[in-house]
């Protein structure tokens, strides 16, 4: 089952893979500043945005990144720059650990190579759980802003009002099906020596759920990695905007050009 697929601008294909509890118009900014020269193609996760439901089974990561794979096949798109945030960096390293030879660049903003601790994975599931019992995803909207930006963004309506649209279009099974994907998944911190392709690293110096020495450290774990540290929370590409188009568009660029 093929997620939904946001398709726009043309030039070499960019594939932007979204935050836990938002979907793929979390990267609007980044399509309007790129997509005159970049193919810029998103996905929503199951559950989320305009995808269908996930489908039956023990909820992966790699189900989903095989999936997205998939997708680009139906787009007729063999390698591509890959950009993910979060979670979507979580299903970058799938990706890479499933295609490299598919990537031609990797962003990293806002993410982890670790597995997660016991602690939170308990507490994903205990999440997971709770959306599936209300059958609502309300409980979850303040919370996880609150998590996700700066103190600052939360003054900024065009910041923080988006934010909560997007946690409420995904569904209770999207968030359930995320919250125990990201839970599953393997600590992916051996596979850092082996990306050979252009990487920027992104981190956030207010982020409250990845600290940056941990994003910093897995930059260094990266040859050659670039690493970019900015003054804002968990969300980069919305509280800073115009700094993470002008890293993307620097970046990808060059990527471009030397592929």
């Amino acid at each position: 089952m093929l997620p939904a697929i946001h398709d726009t601008g043309t030039g070499a294909p960019v594939l932007f893979l979204h935050a836990f509890t938002l979907d793929a118009s979390q990267w609007d900014h980044q399509v309007a500043a790129l997509s005159g020269d970049m193919r810029c193609i998103r996905v929503d996760l199951w559950g989320c945005g305009s995808s269908p439901a996930p489908p039956a089974g023990e909820p992966a990561l790699d189900g989903f990144a095989a999936a997205v794979l998939a997708a680009l096949d139906s787009l007729n798109i063999d390698k591509v720059a890959v950009v993910g945030l979060s979670m979507g960096g979580y299903l970058a390293f799938t990706l890479w650990r499933l295609a490299p030879q598919r990537i031609r660049a990797l962003a990293l903003c806002n993410t982890r190579a670790t597995a997660d601790t016991a602690a939170a994975r308990g507490d994903r599931l205990a999440m997971a759980e709770q959306v599936e019992r209300e059958q609502s995803v309300e409980s979850i909207v303040e919370p996880m802003v609150a998590r996700m930006l700066s103190p600052g963004a939360h003054d900024e309506a065009h910041i923080v009002d988006p934010v909560r649209g997007r946690i409420r279009r995904c569904s209770p099974a999207g968030i359930a099906f995320a919250q125990r994907a990201m839970a599953a998944r393997p600590d992916s911190t051996a596979l850092l020596a082996s990306i050979d392709v252009p990487a920027l690293v992104i981190a956030g110096s207010r982020d409250a759920i990845i600290p940056t020495q941990e994003v910093r450290a897995m930059a260094d774990g990266i040859t050659d990695a670039r690493y970019r540290e900015l003054e804002c929370g968990h969300l980069s590409n919305l509280e800073r905007s115009r700094a993470v188009n002008q890293e993307l568009a620097t970046f990808l660029t060059a990527a471009t050009m030397a592929s």
